[in-house]
């Protein structure tokens, strides 16, 4: 949740351990879902609990260069798919 968190990228397999940058609420969210930005910007909305500023597009978009297969998230459900895109497409809800 702070400035100090860290990724970790599993180049074999294309896993990016994204920690809580999508994160989702909920009890029982599927292992794998097809959309996880909509519903981690919900839970976002109710409460900003990551630090972000000037400095998270340029990480982003170094995230999203790693081309991942598969977002692993800290909370909620996994993405398999084009990664690079959706990170992108968070940067971008985060300076709106």
């Amino acid at each position: 949740h702070a400035w100090e968190n860290g990724f970790l990228f599993e180049k074999t397999a294309g896993i990016l351990f994204c920690g809580d940058l999508f994160t989702q609420g909920g009890a029982e969210p599927p292992p794998l879902a097809d959309d996880i930005l909509e519903s981690s910007e919900a839970m976002r909305a109710g409460m900003d609990y990551y630090a972000h500023g000037a400095h998270t597009r340029p990480v982003l978009e170094r995230l999203a260069a790693l081309a991942p297969r598969t977002l692993a998230c800290m909370h909620g459900s996994a993405y398999q798919g084009d990664g690079g895109p959706l990170l992108r497409a968070l940067a971008d809800k985060l300076e709106a």
